[in-house]
């Protein structure tokens, strides 16, 4: 099976194809794909950083809220994630105004397996 198109169409798609129980393909723009690889990339440096200096990795949480909210996503979302137990939010002090920080690697691991699988859901999407 081809990518449905013209030429273009078919350089800007990648035919990726998962064998499970059932056939399954999966278009996947190449761009999607290459943001994808770039953003595992960089959360895999951001994971070594952290083994190497975990005290580099730390951020203050209005910084992860800043850092999010350029991304796109609602500052909210850090305490869902973290209540969600996809974060692990280290707080600095016992008083109530203490500092909260956040690993900067987590962060970008969240990122990164929510857009796989937002890129996940719409490719299984267009293939209906």
């Amino acid at each position: 099976m081809t990518p449905q198109g013209d030429g273009m169409t078919a350089a800007r798609s990648l035919l990726y194809r998962i064998t499970t129980n059932t056939r399954y393909i999966m278009n996947i723009e190449l761009k999607d794909l290459l943001n994808l690889i770039s953003e595992a990339v960089d959360a895999g440096v951001q994971k070594y950083v952290q083994s190497i200096d975990p005290h580099a990795d730390m951020i203050k949480q209005s910084e992860a809220k800043r850092y999010i909210s350029r991304l796109g996503y609602k500052p909210v979302m850090l305490q869902r994630w973290a209540d969600a137990h996809l974060l692990t939010p280290i707080k600095t002090g016992d008083a109530q105004n203490a500092s909260v920080l956040y690993s900067l690697s987590e962060i970008k691991a969240v990122l990164s397996s929510l857009r796989l699988h937002g890129i996940t859901l719409k490719a299984a999407h267009d293939y209906i």
